[in-house]
C-alpha cells in the first residue's frame, strides 16, 4: 500500500508540474478529438511515442500549431513518418511533432521545394533557427495525410521534451473523455528454463480470461512449481470508439503482496528498443500476440518498472498463490484479473534442459565457426543467453544458410556479423548482399560491406542469415501520364531501391515518393514551360544496379 501511494504521489507531482509549467495546448485539429491510437502503445522495437488522431477517414484536413513557437524541423521520408513537421514551444520547454502530414501551409512549401531542388532528393531532414518560421497558437501550419508508414488518414501528434528528446503522454495537454474500463483478454505463466515447470512443461502456457462482473475477470487455475512469471495481455477502450488501445499502467499482486508495476507517462528515444524486454518477444514472433511481462530481465534501461525483487514467482511450497493483476487506462478507469496458481512439486523434465554456448548480458561476446563471425556487445542482451549456431545448404537459394541463434531472442544493440562468400565469382562485388529472413520467410536486405571474400554488416536481430546476389535491375513502369501529373511504379525484387533520379530534357525535377514505390512529378510551369519534352528516370537498387526509362511526355496542357 505504501508503495502504490509513493508512485501515485510521484505520478501527480510529475503531471501536475507540467500542467503549472503553462496551459492546456490546443487540438492540431478542428474536429472533436478521437483517436486510433494511444500514447505508449507496445509496439515491436518501441513504445508509440504520441496520440493518433482520427481525420474522419480522409486527408485535407488544416493541422494548427497548439501553442507559439516556431518550426524547428522538417523531416520528409518515403517510410515512417513521412511528411513531419516539428514545433518548438520554449515557454514551454517542449517541442510537438506532427506526422503523416500531406503537405504543409504555402511559406514552408515553397521553402522546402526550393530546398529539395538545391538538394536533388526528396527525401531531407533539415532543422531552421528559431527566427525563421515563427508561428502562433491555431496558426495553420500543414494539412492531414497518409504518408510514410501509414496506414490510414491520420495525424501522428508528439509531445517531447526540446532539452531531453523524452516522449511524454500528450493527454497531460489535450483532455480526451474516457469513461469506458479496460479490458483482460488472456494472462499467460512463463517458467523459466531448468528452473520452472507449468501444468508439468516447462513450455510457456496461456489462458483466456472471462469477465464475472463488470471491471472483474477471472482465468482457469493453474499448477506450477519453481520459477515462473506472469504475463498479462489487456487493452484500454474509450466512449464511441472502435479502437483498442494501450494502458496507462499495470499493477501485479501475489497474496497482496505488490510484485510488479508498469507506468508509462514519458519515455527516452535512447532506450525505446528496450519495450523488447518488457512485452514476451518470443510470443510476438510466433503469434503476433502482445502480452506484457511482470517480471524484470537481467539488463533493463528504461525506468517504467518497480518489481519486488526480480518480478518472478519462486513456488516452493504446496499452497494457492493468489494472483491479481490492475489495468488502468489514463482516466484512472480500472478493471482487473484474479486467479489462482497452485503450487505443485514437480520434478523437471528432461526435455527442459537447453545447451548451447553461454553469452553474458554483461559482457562482449564473441563467436566464430565456418568462416562466420558474430560479436555482440556488452548490454546487447537482456538475458544471459544460451547461444545456438546452425548451418545448412538451402537448394533453393543455391548458398549457406547460418543460423545465428533464434530470431525469438530481442537484441538492444546490433552487432558485427561476417559471413563467408561460399564461391567469389561474381567481378561486381557490389551484387554480393547479406540478407535475413523475416518472419514471413522472406529475405530482407541487410546493409553489409564486401570484405575479402566475406560480407560484414550491423545487424540488429538474431536469427538466419544468407549470402544473395542480385544481378537484377529494377522496374519502371509508368502508371499515369497526365498533363499535369506523372505517375511510376519503381520495385526491384531483391535488395529495394537504393535511389531514384527524374530528369526532363536532362534537368534533374522533383519525383515524390510513397511507401508503394509510387514516384509522382506535379507539373511545375516556374522550372518548366508548356509542351512536348523528354522524360528520364534512372533507378538503382542497393546492390547498383541500375534501370532507365525513357519517354516524351506533353506537360502544361
Amino acid at each position: 500500500m505504501i508503495m502504490r501511494l509513493f508512485l501515485f504521489f510521484i505520478t501527480f507531482l510529475c503531471v501536475s508540474g507540467v500542467l503549472r509549467a503553462g496551459d492546456t495546448l490546443s487540438s492540431p485539429l478542428q474536429i472533436p478529438v478521437a483517436l486510433s491510437a494511444s500514447f505508449g502503445e507496445l509496439r515491436p522495437n518501441h513504445f508509440h511515442a504520441g496520440l493518433d488522431l482520427k481525420t474522419e477517414q480522409r486527408c485535407g484536413l488544416p493541422v494548427y500549431s497548439v501553442e507559439d513557437g516556431y518550426v524547428s524541423r522538417v523531416k520528409i521520408a518515403q517510410f515512417g513518418y513521412g511528411n513531419c513537421l516539428y514545433i518548438t514551444h520554449p515557454n514551454q520547454g517542449i517541442t510537438t511533432v506532427y506526422a503523416h502530414l500531406d503537405a504543409f501551409n504555402d511559406t514552408l512549401t515553397n521553402w522546402i521545394k526550393a530546398y529539395q531542388y538545391q538538394e536533388k532528393s526528396f527525401q531531407i531532414d533539415v532543422q531552421f533557427p528559431d527566427t525563421l518560421f515563427p508561428v502562433k497558437n491555431g496558426d495553420w501550419v500543414a494539412i492531414s495525410g497518409n504518408t510514410g508508414s501509414s496506414g490510414g488518414p491520420h495525424v501522428h501528434f508528439e509531445v517531447r521534451s526540446t532539452d531531453f528528446e523524452q516522449a511524454s503522454d500528450p493527454q497531460q495537454y489535450i483532455r480526451i473523455p474516457d469513461t469506458v474500463r479496460p479490458k483482460f483478454t488472456k494472462v499467460a505463466v512463463r517458467p523459466v528454463p531448468m528452473q520452472g515447470v507449468v501444468n508439468g512443461q516447462c513450455a510457456f502456457q496461456s489462458f483466456k480470461t472471462w469477465q464475472q462482473e463488470t471491471g472483474k475477470y477471472t482465468t482457469k487455475n493453474v499448477q506450477a512449481w519453481g520459477k515462473v512469471g506472469l504475463e498479462f495481455m489487456a487493452f484500454d477502450y474509450m466512449d464511441g470508439q472502435s479502437n483498442f488501445y494501450g494502458l496507462k499502467r499495470l499493477e501485479v499482486y501475489v497474496d497482496s503482496v505488490p510484485y510488479f508495476t508498469y507506468q508509462i507517462d514519458q519515455f527516452d528515444f535512447d532506450n525505446d528498443k528496450a519495450i523488447n524486454a518488457f512485452i514476451d518477444y518470443e510470443q510476438w514472433v510466433k503469434t503476433r500476440d502482445v502480452y506484457m511481462c511482470a517480471f524484470m530481465p537481467a539488463y533493463q534501461p528504461l525506468s517504467l518498472f518497480w518489481s519486488k525483487g526480480d518480478g518472478y514467482l519462486y513456488i516452493d511450497q504446496e499452497k494457492p498463490y493468489r494472483i491479481k493483476a490492475i489495468a488502468y487506462d489514463y482516466t484512472g478507469n480500472q478493471s482487473q484479473v484474479d486467479f489462482v496458481i497452485q503450487g505443485k512439486k514437480t520434478e523437471l523434465p528432461l526435455m527442459c534442459q537447453t545447451s548451447g554456448e553461454l553469452f553474458s548480458w554483461k559482457t562482449v561476446n564473441y563467436f566464430e565457426q565456418d568462416g562466420v563471425q558474430f560479436l555482440i556487445p556488452r548490454s546487447a542482451l537482456y538475458n544471459d543467453l544460451a547461444f545456438q549456431f546452425t548451418t545448412a545448404y538451402d537448394t533453393t537459394l543455391q548458398t549457406q544458410v547460418y543460423g545465428v541463434h533464434e530470431n525469438t531472442v530481442p537484441l538492444h544493440k546490433s552487432g558485427v556479423l561476417q559471413l563467408p562468400i561460399l564461391a567469389d565469382t561474381l567481378l561486381d562485388k557490389n551484387q554480393y548482399y547479406m540478407a535475413y529472413k523475416n518472419t514471413y520467410n522472406r529475405w530482407n536486405y541487410v546493409d553489409a560491406d564486401y570484405v575479402d571474400g566475406t560480407m560484414v554488416g550491423m545487424v540488429s536481430k538474431l536469427g538466419s542469415y544468407a549470402v544473395l546476389t542480385d544481378t537484377i535491375a529494377p522496374t519502371i513502369t509508368m502508371l499515369s501520364k497526365g498533363s499535369k501529373k506523372l505517375v511510376l511504379r519503381i520495385a526491384d525484387k531483391q535488395t529495394d531501391i537504393g535511389a531514384y533520379n527524374g530528369y526532363i530534357d536532362n534537368e534533374w525535377v522533383l519525383f515524390s515518393i510513397d511507401a508503394k514505390n509510387r514516384i509522382t512529378y506535379q507539373y511545375d510551369s516556374t522550372r518548366v514551360e508548356k509542351g512536348k519534352h523528354d522524360l528520364r528516370v534512372e533507378v538503382t537498387d542497393r546492390c547498383g544496379n541500375t534501370q532507365v526509362y525513357q519517354t516524351s511526355v506533353v506537360l502544361g496542357q
